[in-house]
């Protein structure tokens, strides 16, 4: 016996070629499109309850395609976005050779952030941790870790500015900061 879910699974089938061609239109390649049309018909199948009228199912899931698109779109930037700020923080980093002189009022500095920041920062940033084990490490999930990381850079950065003024502009290293607490 055949549900109504597959039924409209086997009917969505048959137009498979059509709803990747309106993707790949949109997207701009197969994959991305195969990706969304994959996902689209996995929805469209655990929400059938919300079809009223079997006649309007194409209509209906070209619809749930284009909102797939605009989410794809959304993801896309963000991720685009999470790049440029990674390494737009990563260049701010030190070298490895320049860890010897880097600036001692860090360690102070990384005090004064929250304790989940600090601990992230630390694994990452001067243990050379990678994102997705300190995550683990920390209990974290590894889009959470990024979010975390990139906001106590961010926080670090200002304070830092804030406390060595000149210093700071120049990468903070070979530091002439008074030794006093931060």
């Amino acid at each position: 016996m055949t549900t109504r879910a597959d039924q409209l699974a086997h009917s969505l089938a048959r137009q498979r070629a059509a709803f990747k061609a309106f993707l790949v239109a949109r997207v701009g390649n197969e994959a991305d499109a195969e990706d969304i049309l994959q996902a689209g018909l996995v929805k469209a199948i655990g929400h059938t309850g919300e079809l009223r009228d079997e006649a309007k199912l194409t209509a209906w899931f070209y619809q749930l395609l284009r909102h797939a698109i605009i989410d794809h779109a959304r993801s896309r930037r963000s991720a685009a976005n999470r790049e440029r700020t990674w390494a737009t923080d990563a260049a701010l980093m030190p070298s490895s050779t320049d860890e010897r002189a880097i600036c001692r009022c860090l360690e102070p500095l990384i005090e004064t952030l929250k304790p989940n920041h600090a601990a992230l920062l630390r694994l990452v940033e001067l243990d050379g941790t990678s994102v997705s084990v300190a995550a683990r490490d920390l209990g974290l999930t590894a889009n959470n870790a990024s979010v975390i990381l990139h906001r106590a850079r961010a926080e670090l950065r200002e304070k830092t500015k804030a406390f060595c003024k000149h210093c700071a502009r120049t990468s903070c290293l070979d530091c002439d900061c008074p030794p006093s607490s931060v």
